[in-house]
């Protein structure tokens, strides 16, 4: 618990948006000598209330928020970006807490500045990635054994390599990085998965590794961004890559109002999610997908818009 509340808290600036005026939330990225923090934190719901309704149906209500904190640092030659992306809903229905999102991602990249027009730079990047709670397979069973927890899947990157940037566009390739997954159960670890053998807690592998963001904001409204990170493994399979994708659409409304659309794809050869011999066991690998939308407020300062 200890570890999730530092990771939420973050070092690195979420304590500094009342800096300069106690009752004043900032617009522009807040600078503090070499480093600007920028972030986004949204909450949203969506409700269903039924009294006596002929046509039937069920009472329900979905809450989550998301958050995207960044810090960077700029020196000379020398720059850092740190992000933290974080996300969680639940669904509440029929006295069942369902959840609906569960992220919590971690990215850093130092950079050494190259050239200055195009921009680029000699890049050390690493990330770590999990959840926040448990998830079980079949959440209308409380009962039922959890599939994944908070460490149990965790990955882990590191490589090094060059990053591109424009004003829209931005896109870090390295053809060696070391990918580390982590399994931190005893009950999971048994059972042989996320590309474990039973009993095993860590995996390492070492490939290329992708990764592109698209960021712009249309008219002071609409918001897009697009994150992609592509990995191969040289050690297995070097043309079987892992895929994920997130895209977030923010509408922003007057008074911190919004309507936020955001959708995941997941391509992981190691997790199996598919049931290819009919016997009811998840055996094989396959996209996976999923998309949240909803109304609700929504506060940005800085680059992230």
């Amino acid at each position: 618990m200890l570890a999730k509340r530092i990771l939420l808290i973050l070092f690195f600036g979420s304590g500094t948006l009342f800096a300069g005026n106690a009752w004043t939330l900032p617009k522009e990225a807040l600078q503090v000598g070499p480093w600007s923090f920028s972030g986004l934190y949204g909450a949203s719901f969506n409700q269903t209330l039924l009294r006596n309704w002929n046509a039937g149906g069920q009472n329900s209500l979905t809450a989550g928020f998301i958050l995207r904190q960044s810090a960077e640092f700029t020196q000379d030659n020398w720059a850092a970006t740190q992000l933290l992306d974080a996300a969680y809903a639940l669904n509440f229905q029929d006295g069942i807490a369902r959840k609906m999102d569960d992220k919590l991602e971690y990215n850093l990249r130092i950079d050494q500045i190259l050239s200055g027009q195009p921009l680029w730079k000699l890049s050390a990047f690493g990330s770590f990635k999990s959840q926040w709670f448990r998830g079980y397979a079949k959440p209308n069973e409380p009962d039922t054994a959890y599939i994944s927890k908070f460490l149990a899947p965790a990955y882990a990157l590191g490589g090094i390599g060059l990053t591109h940037k424009d004003a829209f566009l931005e896109f870090y390739f390295s053809p060696v990085t070391a990918k580390y997954t982590l399994v931190h159960d005893a009950r999971l670890q048994s059972q042989g998965l996320f590309g474990l053998l039973p009993g095993e807690s860590l995996r390492q592998e070492v490939g290329a590794y992708f990764n592109v963001r698209f960021r712009r904001t249309f008219s002071d409204k609409l918001t897009v961004d697009l994150r992609t990170n592509l990995f191969g493994n040289y050690l297995a399979s070097p043309f079987s890559v892992d895929v994920d994708s997130d895209l977030l659409f923010v509408y922003k409304a007057p008074h911190y109002l919004s309507i936020t659309l955001r959708t995941q794809a997941l391509f992981d050869r190691d997790v199996a999610v598919k049931d290819s011999n009919g016997n009811g066991k998840t055996d094989a690998p396959g996209l996976q997908l999923k998309q949240l939308s909803g109304v609700g407020l929504t506060y940005n300062f800085g680059a992230i818009k």
